[in-house]
């Protein structure tokens, strides 16, 4: 008996199946079963999104501030409902493996994004002064939508990351075609509902699933399109460099929130049982398929061996796999196991010693690993793992621990672990990363604060009103100008 689809297109308002009639196969990285089909969205299917959105866009942009503010609320009051409460569980563990632990942050977390919507709306200021070159006129320059936005949302936060790709850029007024991940459709397609429901006017959000195969040509005609202003995309390094170059053919700004490899700084002084917790949560929450992991552990050596004991204690204690009783998920699927394997067999072979772990995996299951003297240079200190796994190295002085921190390509996050603050602070400043934490983990998404890197493999720009918008000026000039060369006509 086939299964439905159970992850639609959504088109001008209204979900329906791929104008092909093709769909694809959703795959649980755990169990290796199906549990689901999307439509796997047509070339036709990409120009009836795109032109409902753009359609769409002038009245969109003219509603009123109050109103589209209103809709977002209502999206948040919605989605903490039973009915989308337990439709995000259900769709996030069955559609990505995930525990139930990061299923239920993923509804909270998508909460505030509406809310966070529903202040920027409100907060689309421009600014006005006098003309300069002629006295008595007036400049009005207005921060005013790109039109139409292409946005790409990953899997491993796939209702809260969708959610962030679409509802900025609506706030600012912009119309969007999103592409969901393959391998979470339905996560994606409950934060288009929810928002329906709420009220989104028809054409404004349109959703595109597409095929693993499909989506290197379909993806190119989006980016291509003429009516297509703006990107966005959430994901890794080497795909963003894809989307980045097809962009670049057309002279086309992007927003790219990749990679990262976040350095945890430890200094002698540290609290070491708060740190090793904090370490802990931060590198193998979600399995540790999160940019803001923590990665590299650079501590000092006065320290060392107290937080490697730690680490190690509470490391052990943590098993991955697909029971209930299990403590982390499988990775998203079989291929990324194999490639945290291979970074930590290659570690292990230039002479790391591996503290936890044994260095292999079962289908998609990764055990948590911890190495120790991981050198820079390396894979497994350059390359981001996005499964349960740290690497530690040990240095002496503080400006050892801020050199080595720095000492990749990623700008993303950053953490710090003094008992004295100031310090913290002094060291936090020097780190090259977007976000730093003195004396808590690498993973925390604080309210009202665009986590972003500073370029590199962690991407360029943030979600925030400034990329989503561009200034525009109106120059209301005065009366009776003298004008050169028509002066005397």
């Amino acid at each position: 008996m086939s299964l439905p689809i159970v992850a639609q297109l959504w088109i001008n308002g209204s979900p329906r199946p791929s104008q092909t009639g093709r769909t694809y196969d959703v795959v649980n990285s755990g169990s290796q079963a199906v549990v689901g089909r999307a439509a796997s969205a047509s070339s036709e299917d990409v120009l009836a999104a795109i032109e409902a959105a753009d359609a769409a866009q002038p009245a969109w942009e003219a509603l009123r501030e109050t109103h589209k503010r209103d809709i977002f609320l209502k999206a948040a009051e919605l989605i903490q409902t039973p009915k989308y409460a337990e439709r995000i569980v259900h769709a996030v563990q069955t559609e990505t493996a995930a525990h139930i632990n990061w299923a239920g942050f993923e509804g909270m977390a998508t909460v505030g994004q509406f809310r966070g919507a529903a202040t920027n709306a409100m907060n689309l200021r421009g600014e006005t002064m006098p003309t300069q070159l002629f006295e008595g006129g007036t400049v009005v320059i207005e921060k005013r939508p790109w039109g139409t936005v292409f946005a790409i949302s990953p899997f491993n936060s796939p209702v809260n990351l969708a959610a962030r790709a679409v509802v900025i850029p609506l706030a600012c007024g912009n119309t969007v075609v999103m592409k969901s991940s393959e391998v979470s459709p339905r996560c994606a397609e409950i934060v288009v509902e929810v928002l329906h429901e709420a009220g989104l006017p028809n054409g404004v959000l349109n959703l595109l699933h597409v095929a693993k195969e499909d989506s290197p040509q379909i993806v190119a005609e989006i980016i291509g399109h003429k009516r297509i202003r703006h990107i966005n995309f959430t994901g890794s390094d080497r795909v963003g460099k894809i989307l980045a170059t097809e962009a670049a053919k057309y002279l086309k700004p992007c927003v790219l929130e990749l990679g990262g490899k976040s350095a945890v700084v430890v200094l002698d002084d540290a609290n070491v049982e708060e740190a090793a917790r904090s370490i802990v949560y931060g590198g193998m929450f979600n399995s540790g398929q999160i940019c803001m992991s923590s990665e590299r552990i650079i501590v000092q050596r006065g320290v060392s061996k107290a937080l490697i004991a730690a680490l190690t204690t509470i490391a052990q204690k943590i098993h991955a796999g697909t029971q209930p009783s299990s403590h982390i998920a499988p990775l998203f699927s079989s291929a990324s196991a194999s490639n945290v394997v291979s970074l930590l067999s290659d570690a292990r072979t230039r002479g790391a010693e591996v503290l936890v772990g044994d260095v292999s995996h079962n289908g998609a299951v990764v055990q948590p690993h911890i190495l120790l003297g991981v050198e820079p240079g390396w894979p497994l200190w350059e390359k981001e793992t996005f499964g349960p796994v740290f690497a530690i190295k040990i240095a002496d002085t503080e400006d050892e621990l801020v050199d080595l921190a720095n000492q990749t390509n990623y700008s993303l996050v950053g953490t710090v672990w003094t008992r004295d603050v100031e310090k913290g602070m002094k060291i936090a400043r020097r780190l090259y990363a977007g976000q730093v934490q003195v004396n808590g983990p690498s993973f925390y998404p604080e309210e009202g604060v665009c986590v972003h890197g500073l370029g590199g493999a962690t991407g360029y720009g943030r979600f925030d009103i400034e990329h989503f918008t561009r200034p525009r000026a109106i120059i209301v000039m005065p009366t009776g100008l003298q004008l050169p060369l028509v002066g005397n006509l």
